[in-house]
């Protein structure tokens, strides 16, 4: 018994080698191009295993995107929790959260261009929607900062009460992808993006226009 479970732990660590291998390998390439050879090379683990572990290059890919994902989360880990955020009334909670979006284009533009690439890479594959759901919950894992800040909000009276918030929260935040993610591709027009954090900010203001009271507005 002991004796499967070292192999156990050894299948596991290779494999969580193999998919961090997949999430730097990602940063640098679309998703499209890389192949499960690239993969195997960049690990040192043999293209068989490979497939002997994951089965097909969209299980690894999905896996490294979570990855990916969680890794970004950690990058906020303990600022909503400072003295700063705290302070804050719902109001000013949801913008500062809102400005993640900025800080994703501003630090993060290789996160953006393998978004772009995944989102791309999963709509030609067929993939089941279970196989999303874990790419999903890491997605929506930001989710309960935005409703926490939301509901400080309704309390104090800086915000609406009369929305549905989840609809606004997933609205926004999609608009706000798109366009990092716009961004973080380049220009298609010369100097289109000149204005890339000008337009970010736009779009967070409006979001706030819409969610805060209206007696906030005076």
């Amino acid at each position: 018994m002991e004796y499967k479970i070292i192999l156990e732990n050894a299948r596991n660590d290779r494999m969580d080698a193999a998919v961090e291998a997949a999430a730097r390998l990602l940063l640098e390439r679309d998703v499209a191009e890389l192949k499960m050879s690239d993969i195997a090379a960049e690990c040192n683990i043999g293209v068989a295993s490979l497939y002997r572990y994951f089965g097909t290059k969209s299980s690894i890919v999905i896996k490294a995107a979570c990855l990916m994902w969680r890794s970004v989360r950690s990058l906020f880990d303990g600022v909503f929790e400072c003295d700063y955020y705290r302070e804050k009334d719902g109001l000013g909670r949801l913008r500062e959260l809102m400005k993640v979006f900025k800080v994703l284009y501003l630090s993060h533009k290789d996160f953006l261009r393998f978004l772009d690439s995944f989102d791309r890479y999963i709509l030609n594959e067929t993939v089941a929607p279970e196989d999303l759901e874990e790419y999903r919950r890491s997605i929506l894992d930001f989710y309960p900062l935005f409703e926490d800040a939301y509901k400080q909000g309704a309390a104090d009276g800086t915000l609406r009460d009369d929305i549905d918030f989840r609809t606004m929260y997933l609205s926004v935040t999609h608009s706000l992808m798109q366009l990092s993610e716009k961004f973080a591709i380049g220009d298609v027009f010369e100097g289109e993006n000149e204005l890339a954090e000008k337009e970010l900010d736009y779009m967070i203001e409006m979001a706030i226009a819409y969610i805060r009271k209206q007696e906030e507005l005076s």
